[in-house]
């Protein structure tokens, strides 16, 4: 004999049962989402051929970009990544994505050439490119990571959506986020730049103490500090920071309209 519980879980369970042959619907198209991944790797090399620049474009996912002071070459590499309802699908539309390389006598450049993600699906490309350090770099990317590591020459990225990450960088640096973050550690020359632009998102800045510049840093709501810098300060607020380090030749502007901005120096 059934007690009385046990048999309100048979009923239950023969009501679902009853619910997925009326409906021939199936369990998993509940929400939708693109439950399936595939990847693939492509890799590739370009001449440096007396190139000077790299431009990157990409839309959604990671640019690692790392400068090489000996480099004979550069490497390219990467992953496109397609998720979708089903791993076939998903391996179907692989092909959607297509990276475009263009050389020209001064700069390679790398896009992305995607659809528009929808209908449960997605797609996203990773990159990790090897250049010599010496080389001037312009990065773009819808959503995603950015990264930027040893290159001795202006620097330059925007992202929508995402996060900035700019180290060891010799020369002057413009980085524009509109929702993420933004961190750096610029070695400033005499007369150059550094502006890190956020509309909502921190923003962390390390220089060299001897660093010379002069500095404006704000924000409409959060907050400003300045640390471990010799700098002579003509505005001292809780949102605004101005003033001159060292001979103030180069420029460092960081704003953000709601976040934290930090200038440190080691």
């Amino acid at each position: 004999m059934y007690t009385h519980s046990q048999l309100r879980a048979l009923l239950s369970v023969g009501i679902c049962a009853l619910l997925l042959l009326l409906t021939g619907c199936d369990i998993n198209d509940v929400h939708g989402g693109p439950d399936f991944e595939y990847r693939e790797s492509f890799n590739s090399t370009r001449e440096i051929s007396g190139r000077t620049g790299l431009f990157v474009s990409n839309v959604n996912g990671a640019i690692l970009v790392f400068g090489v002071d000996t480099l004979t070459e550069v490497l390219i590499s990467g992953s496109k990544i397609v998720k979708d309802r089903t791993l076939d699908e998903a391996k179907r539309h692989i092909g959607d994505i297509q990276i475009n390389i263009q050389e020209s006598s001064s700069t390679l450049t790398i896009k992305t050439s995607q659809p528009n993600s929808g209908a449960g699906r997605t797609y996203q490309v990773d990159y990790e490119i090897m250049i010599p350090s010496t080389w001037e770099v312009t990065l773009t990317d819808v959503n995603g990571s950015v990264e930027i590591l040893n290159i001795h020459n202006t620097v330059s990225a925007t992202v929508v959506n995402g996060t900035v990450s700019a180290d060891d960088i010799v020369g002057s640096a413009g980085i524009s986020v509109t929702n993420g973050t933004i961190s750096g550690k610029v070695f400033l020359p005499e007369n150059g730049s550094c502006t890190f632009n956020l509309v909502n998102g921190n923003a962390t800045l390390l220089v060299p103490r001897t660093t010379s510049a002069t500095v404006s840093a704000a924000v409409t709501n959060g907050s400003v500090s300045v640390t471990n810098l010799p700098i002579v300060l003509t505005t001292n607020t809780r949102t605004a920071v101005s003033g001159v380090v060292g001979s103030g030749k180069g420029t460092i502007r960081l704003s953000s309209v709601n976040g934290i901005i930090q200038l440190l120096g080691f």
